[in-house]
């Protein structure tokens, strides 16, 4: 993750069909806690049950401390796991040296032999995606995601032939290892045009009928920025706040963060600004712009805990 980014407001590309509070059930699940689930049309109503998998990797040899991504995997999760009333057996957290190659690739058949189509996963993932040396910048099979490393590999390449890195197709195909009925992806982090909703989709490994949501914390050609005290990611810093103030659905939160996010980046972005030499040729239009993909609106169908009893759980 590096320290710029683009654009001047959040938007959503995709926007969700409405649904009708008539389609929306509510559901008891242990300890009393109510969630409201909503099911697809002619489908019979059911609630999904929650798993969260939050994954958080700032690499040794990357300028950004190590703790940036543990604190962003972190707040995400404690966070969100209780509004989706996902039990201690339904959060799965993957940091730094916990977030190799080998350990995510463990961690996808343990979830690819517990999920089932009642499960909807919602996947945070804050860590470097970069384009591999010899790649074309248009080109999603390019990029590359950045796994835990001791040392920098010598080339992106290498490393995926080594199975240090993993490229955004494999990861992609990993996704579809899972046989969840609904998954949700929060990617928080630069390129995120790499894992676009169409690799998703359109992949050659693919649940042809599951449907699937990205949420992404930068647009195209932008890259996400830290907070002011560099201590946390910028949208990790806004979900978590929306997360623990905002009622309603998981796409009513994700829109107040990402709104707090393109706020949020406008000093961020000129304090950067302020720092580069004149005629940087790294210089960027820093401002941050989140984006919605959600065509078959689970987002919106996902109802959250009050936060208040979310608190007392």
């Amino acid at each position: 993750m590096t320290e710029s980014a683009q654009g001047l407001e959040a938007r959503q590309l995709c926007s969700p069909a409405k649904w009708s509070w008539s389609r929306i059930v509510t559901a008891m699940f242990a300890g009393g806690l109510a969630m409201w689930v909503n099911a697809a049309p002619g489908q019979d109503i059911a609630p999904l049950q929650n798993t969260v998998l939050a994954i958080g990797n700032c690499p040794p040899w990357n300028a950004q401390s190590v703790e940036v991504c543990k604190n962003s995997a972190d707040k995400v999760m404690s966070a969100l796991a209780p509004r989706l009333d996902a039990g201690p057996d339904k959060r799965h957290l993957l940091v730094n040296e916990g977030a190799s190659a080998a350990a995510l690739k463990l961690k996808a058949t343990e979830l690819a032999n517990q999920l089932t189509p009642q499960d909807r996963l919602i996947i945070y993932a804050n860590l470097p995606l970069s384009l591999a040396e010899t790649a074309d910048p248009d080109d999603a099979k390019g990029y590359v995601l950045e796994l835990w490393a001791e040392q920098k590999p010598e080339t992106a390449l290498q490393a995926i032939s080594e199975g240090t890195f993993m490229s955004a197709s494999a990861f992609a195909a990993l996704i579809h290892t899972f046989p969840a009925g609904e998954v949700i992806l929060v990617l928080d982090t630069n390129n995120p045009h790499a894992i676009d909703i169409d690799l998703l989709a359109r992949h050659k490994v693919d649940h042809k009928d599951r449907p699937e949501a990205l949420v992404i914390s930068s647009g195209p050609g932008q890259a996400a920025n830290y907070s002011a005290d560099r201590t946390i990611s910028l949208f990790a810093k806004h979900l978590a706040i929306a997360l623990n103030e905002t009622d309603g659905s998981l796409l009513d939160v994700v829109a107040v963060a990402a709104a707090g996010t393109r706020q949020a980046a406008i000093p961020i972005c000129a304090e950067l600004k302020g720092t580069l030499a004149q005629g940087d040729s790294e210089a960027t239009d820093c401002a941050q712009v989140p984006e919605i993909h959600d065509p078959e609106a689970l987002l919106e169908r996902t109802m959250l805990i009050p936060h208040v009893e979310s608190n007392m759980n």
